[in-house]
């Protein structure tokens, strides 16, 4: 089953010129004519920790919902005609109780078609237990952690590749730097992750790459922290005592922040540095100013990769939210909603088995995903290719790996200014 989205939106243009030259001399009965719109929901962080990036998926999110019902809705071939969709956002405080019991509430009380999932690990592994009672499809931009897809449930599914993958992506770019003499063999790392299973799958993936390949990789620290942390000196102090080259992090985007700026503080310095997904958002450029210069992320996606696509999302984005930046935290969640209307149309009706089957077989190709592709395994994550960026002076950001994505050359080792 292949579909373009650009295919997709040319059959419903043509659609609604079919229908709007079709007249129709009887009026069909409710019971016949399927529903009268289509309910899809979603609990976000939109006040909390993660407020900021919960705003991009709510503004992401409806985006794709606007574009949809401008072209009158998305086509249910059972009942041969367009049915708009209606899009319900709740906040749920980046409270994990809380974001399970709202989408409940949407299951019970507003008797949703489909979900949308939310963002950040802990909020999206306490919603999917409620897909999954009720089985309803839920499709998430906002959940990469293994553990999520690993507890057998059917109805949901993922389109962040793995955080494994994001430590292999980056392990790949190391090696090749390494081979061009810009990196020392092996790279002493210094890891730090946050206590959640995001965090322990970043550690997992380095881990699994230094025993296969000791030659390239050493772990000299391997140490967690908890989220939304204050005061990261104590961990600063054994990053500087583990005599590493390679500062690896994996930190929620707040986090990030916090710990670039005492690690500064600290007076520390690696060859190379890495807070995993994090690294080119403009929060943490207005936060830090140059002090995220020369910082490494493996990403889900970046507006300069290369294709047809993503410059077409970079332009729509522009054009409804001037004054919101792109950054992967739009364009994955427009991603998700876009793939789940896909599926909504590959099944033909709102049954929920049907669009549930119709996900777990899709093939979407011409997407602005890294590798134009979607596709999901038989836990229901997807796995795709990341891209490896690095911010340079001047608020500049660059992807520096793999080749074919790259608009521009690693500098390192990292310079000590």
């Amino acid at each position: 089953m292949k579909t373009s989205i650009r295919h997709l939106a040319a059959a419903f243009s043509a659609a609604a010129f079919a229908l709007c030259a079709l007249a129709v001399p009887f009026r069909l009965t409710a019971a016949d004519n399927g529903p009268d719109q289509i309910v899809v929901g979603a609990a976000l962080p939109l006040t909390g920790e993660e407020s900021r990036i919960g705003g991009f998926y709510k503004a992401a999110y409806e985006l794709a919902v606007k574009e949809i019902n401008d072209l009158g809705g998305l086509e249910l071939r059972k009942f041969h005609r367009k049915v708009p969709v209606k899009l319900i956002i709740y906040d749920d405080k980046t409270d994990p109780a809380t974001s399970r019991n709202l989408y409940e509430r949407l299951a019970v009380q507003d008797h949703v078609d489909a979900f949308l999932g939310g963002y950040s690990t802990e909020l999206v592994q306490a919603q999917t237990v409620v897909p999954q009672q009720h089985q309803i499809p839920y499709v998430n931009g906002g959940g990469a952690a293994t553990e999520i897809y690993h507890r057998g449930f059917k109805t949901v599914f993922g389109v962040l590749s793995s955080i494994e993958n994001l430590a292999y992506t980056e392990c790949d770019f190391i090696e090749q730097m390494q081979a061009q003499g810009k990196l020392p063999k092996p790279l002493k790392m210094a890891v730090v992750w946050e206590n959640t299973s995001h965090g322990k799958d970043f550690v997992a993936g380095l881990s699994a790459r230094a025993k296969q390949k000791p030659q390239n990789f050493k772990i000299v620290l391997n140490e967690g922290f908890d989220l939304h942390g204050k005061d990261f000196t104590p961990l600063m102090q054994k990053v500087k005592a583990a005599d590493a080259n390679a500062f690896m992090a994996d930190a929620h985007l707040d986090d990030y922040i916090t710990m670039q700026r005492q690690y500064r503080q600290a007076g520390l310095h690696h060859a190379y540095v890495t807070y995993g997904a994090r690294g080119p958002e403009k929060a943490a450029r207005d936060a830090l100013g140059d002090g995220v210069n020369y910082i490494f992320a493996a990403t889900w996606w970046n507006s300069q990769i290369p294709n047809a696509a993503v410059r077409a999302f970079d332009e729509k984005w522009s054009k409804a939210y001037p004054k919101i930046p792109q950054e992967w935290y739009a364009a994955l969640p427009y991603e998700t909603a876009r793939t789940l209307f896909i599926a909504m149309t590959e099944a033909g009706s709102v049954d929920k088995t049907r669009v549930t089957e119709a996900l777990r077989h899709i093939d979407i190709r011409d997407t602005i995903i890294p590798g134009g592709h979607i596709r999901f395994e038989a836990d229901g994550q997807m796995t795709a290719p990341f891209v490896v960026t690095e911010n340079l002076p001047g608020g500049k950001v660059v992807i520096v790996y793999p080749k074919s994505e790259s608009t521009g050359s690693a500098t390192l080792p990292v310079p000590n200014t």
